[in-house]
């Protein structure tokens, strides 16, 4: 079986849930509605953008037949997360999907190379979202090289310690990782592991209502990709 696991976050804050899928469907994780920070999915003024400094986020896993996922409302800061896993012999992704398998990443014997060579690849994930939002009627979105370097360093953090997350360990999120690669208004992640091509993981992302959300958020002017092939690690990073 193919092991597929995915995230989203779009604000600070949130919970994960792992649903059980039928199999061959990809797996997903979403946000529980329990926290706090989470709430129905709502769109982000540009600009609105208000990340949160705490440096810890609770987490609960649960089954649930449905998905659920969160959006940042303006003045206020939250997050969602979603992470979810198939089984696939030579990688793993983690896109959102109804109905899926969870399972954790295993932790990599030996220190995992960055995939920041993979420059074709992080190029056709941006080509790839620039064409979804054409359709959708939204602009296109420019590549930053803070985004960039932000998304490529996570991943190549969750493949060097086994975890996928929009929260580090010691508890940093997504936005201040963002914020400290000098970027000023960081608006929303997707992540995933596991699939080991372009067109795979934003098939996944598109498959979930919440990665779909980020990548059509027409207030979202930049992007940033970042891949790792030790398990295949991918992170995006939008920006208003």
């Amino acid at each position: 079986m193919l092991s597929v696991l995915v995230g989203v976050a779009v604000a600070v804050g949130g919970h994960l849930l792992w649903l059980q899928a039928p199999r061959n469907a990809p797996a997903t994780a979403m946000p529980g509605p329990d926290s706090q920070y989470n709430s129905s999915l709502q769109r982000a003024e540009p600009g609105s953008a208000t990340p949160s400094t705490d440096t810890t986020e609770s987490s609960t896993t649960t089954e649930e037949p449905e998905p659920t996922t969160e959006e940042k409302p303006p003045e206020t800061s939250e997050r969602e997360t979603s992470s979810a896993s198939e089984e696939q012999p030579p990688a793993s992704s983690s896109p959102e999907s109804p109905d899926t398998s969870s399972t954790t990443p295993s932790e990599p014997t030996s220190p995992p190379k960055s995939s920041s060579g993979d420059g074709s690849l992080t190029t056709q994930v941006a080509n790839l979202v620039n064409d979804e939002r054409a359709t959708a009627g939204c602009g296109a979105v420019s590549i930053d090289s803070r985004l960039t370097g932000a998304a490529q360093k996570h991943s190549d953090d969750m493949a060097r310690r086994g975890y996928l997350d929009h929260t580090t360990p010691e508890g940093v999120s997504f936005d201040q990782r963002i914020e400290r690669a000098g970027y000023p208004s960081p608006a929303a992640e997707n992540i995933a592991m596991g699939l080991s091509s372009a067109d795979a993981v934003m098939h996944a992302w598109m498959s979930s209502d919440g990665h779909r959300q980020n990548i059509l958020n027409c207030d979202i002017k930049t992007i940033g990709v970042g891949v790792n092939s030790q398990g295949w690690y991918w992170t995006q990073n939008f920006g208003y």
